[in-house]
């Protein structure tokens, strides 16, 4: 069984993926019983596609300190599975921004506008909207309203 000091794990953003020496790494070819310090220097994170300078050992010396590199690729055939959800999350962010009709009484919540009446600032995307949010007009919660066309 391994010691969590042999353990280690990425340190970025929303990945957090622990190199584990007993069970190694199917996707990057890492044979079970490779210790970290032994696996190439060309390795990637399996998960977000981090260097081997984004790991950390889970336990003892150097545990906390980050300082990493992403991978930075524009071949869409060769973009890790973390850069591509980043990428759809630009896409959606910029989604986030448009306007949603209340389908009751046909309110547009303009995230722009925000809603003043209830405490929502300005540029307050619909998606950021506290649950308990509700049409100005009529009452209606969040699921009553749809995307503006």
């Amino acid at each position: 069984m391994v010691r969590p000091e042999d353990m280690w794990q990425c340190q970025t953003v929303n990945c957090g993926y622990i190199y584990n020496p007993d069970k190694g790494d199917r996707k990057g070819k890492i044979p079970k019983g490779t210790l970290f310090q032994d696996i190439p220097d060309d390795w990637r994170c399996p998960i977000c596609g981090g260097t081997k300078k984004c790991f950390r050992p889970l336990m003892g010396e150097g545990s906390t300190k980050a300082d990493c590199e992403l991978p930075v690729e524009t071949d869409p055939e060769k973009l890790t599975v973390a850069v591509s959800a980043a990428k759809m999350t630009d896409q959606k962010e910029s989604d986030s921004m448009k306007k949603y009709v209340c389908e009751i009484c046909g309110y547009v919540y303009d995230p722009a506008e925000g809603d003043s009446d209830g405490d929502i600032p300005a540029g307050t995307s619909f998606d950021d909207l506290p649950d308990y949010w509700t049409c100005p007009v009529c009452g209606a919660s969040k699921d009553n309203f749809v995307l503006e066309d």
